[in-house]
């Protein structure tokens, strides 16, 4: 992923709302708990996020996929933990180190993924990552949005798999 100042960069208007939503979600604090996300104020953007639980291990366990990160990924991994994901369609981005970043500065992450699609032609994806924390200061949530520039592609072209569950052997 390559990491940019702020979402405005990305030219989202599905981020930007977002972002929007968070700030004011947030108000005076570091960030705002997962309490204060209400599905029902951000029924447009719903397909768009993930909701990952950070264990206390610092394990990231999605809990909520949107429909379109589903489509985006081809599977649906709600419930599953990132390290169980195989993210190699995901070119240049290391997620372990992304979600580290969230929780270690409690900041936002704005960024652009390249990833293949299932003919081999590469599409941006933009990336908004927000912390939120149950007790004000340990990042216990990270939400974010993806927005996917297709280009002359449908949803359909990042099927079958931009990522997968890995094989247990």
């Amino acid at each position: 992923m390559r990491e940019v100042a702020s979402f405005e960069e990305l030219s989202s208007s599905i981020g930007a709302e977002f972002y929007a939503y968070w700030e004011r979600k947030r108000g005076t604090r570091r960030m705002p708990s997962r309490a204060d996300i209400d599905p029902a104020e951000i029924k447009r953007i719903l397909p768009n996020i993930t909701l990952a639980k950070i264990e206390r291990d610092g394990r990231v366990r999605f809990t909520l996929v949107g429909t379109r990160c589903v489509a985006h990924a081809g599977i649906d991994y709600t419930n599953h933990y990132l390290e169980d994901l195989d993210l190699s369609r995901d070119l240049g981005t290391n997620w372990h180190e992304v979600y580290r970043a969230v929780c270690r500065e409690r900041r936002p992450v704005f960024g652009i993924v390249k990833a293949f699609l299932k003919d081999n032609h590469l599409c941006e994806i933009l990336e908004v990552l927000l912390p939120l924390s149950d007790d004000g200061e340990t990042v216990t949530h990270c939400i974010a949005v993806e927005d996917a520039r297709l280009g002359r592609y449908d949803v359909t072209d990042l099927v079958p798999t931009r990522l997968a569950l890995k094989q247990i052997a």
